[in-house]
């Protein structure tokens, strides 16, 4: 086996390991800045989703790789960029706006798709990151994203704190996943809300021991960039 082939064998059954064989959690290979060769030993090697940072950068890779990958955007939409998404994703973790999602819904709506979405949480309190800060944020965007026929969402996301302890970045992950519970249960979406995305390649154990669906790995798979 190739050295991303044995990085993801490794990877796949420390995901078992830590989530203790849940059905649900699923594997994002993080792909960012990553070369296409390197993208496509993954998929050879049997990974099928991939995350990527930014728009244009997944619309330069999609043509040069296989159909059957499963993209999703991981990083911060602008809403220039909304109109580009649904022809490479099938699912969006970082929205926080309702105008991002409005300008998503039309395009999906032209194209009779229906997008998976995620609401980003910032729950680290950090000015560098994005994300919905406080509850009564959260459910105003939640209110007006349901008005939107094209949009479907299916959980939350958010980032540890690099700087934080294990102990404070469990805090983190299992305040999203009671966050999503809640809340799902106060949409009447307790079948649908079902995804956490947390976790990345130095704390996606830590995530998946609190609940985490996906894991975001990168440097773990393919190397530090």
């Amino acid at each position: 086996m190739s050295c991303i082939a044995d990085n993801l064998s490794e990877v796949l059954q420390r995901i078992e390991n830590a989530s203790g064989g849940r059905d649900n959690v699923k594997l994002i290979a993080v792909s960012k800045t990553k070369p296409v060769d390197m993208i496509l030993e993954a998929f050879q090697a049997g990974q099928r989703r991939f995350g990527e940072n930014r728009v244009q950068e997944a619309r330069d890779k999609h043509p040069q790789l296989p159909a059957e990958m499963d993209w999703h955007l991981i990083g911060p939409l602008q809403k220039n960029k909304a109109k580009y998404c649904p022809a490479i994703f099938s699912t969006i973790h970082t929205i926080h706006r309702f105008d991002v999602a409005e300008t998503l819904n039309e395009k999906c709506l032209s194209l009779g798709k229906t997008m998976d979405i995620l609401i980003q949480m910032n729950l680290t309190d950090e000015e560098s990151k994005s994300g919905v800060r406080t509850i009564d944020d959260l459910r105003t965007l939640e209110d007006q994203i349901l008005t939107l026929d094209n949009m479907r969402i299916t959980g939350m996301m958010t980032m540890g704190d690099f700087h934080a302890s294990d102990d404070e970045n469990r805090k983190i992950f299992a305040s999203l996943r009671e966050i999503n519970q809640k809340e799902a249960a106060r949409l009447g979406l307790e079948t649908q809300m079902v995804e956490i995305s947390t976790g990345m390649s130095g704390d996606f154990e830590i995530a998946l021991e609190e609940g985490a669906t996906y894991v975001r790995i990168g440097s773990a798979i393919f190397g530090s960039r």
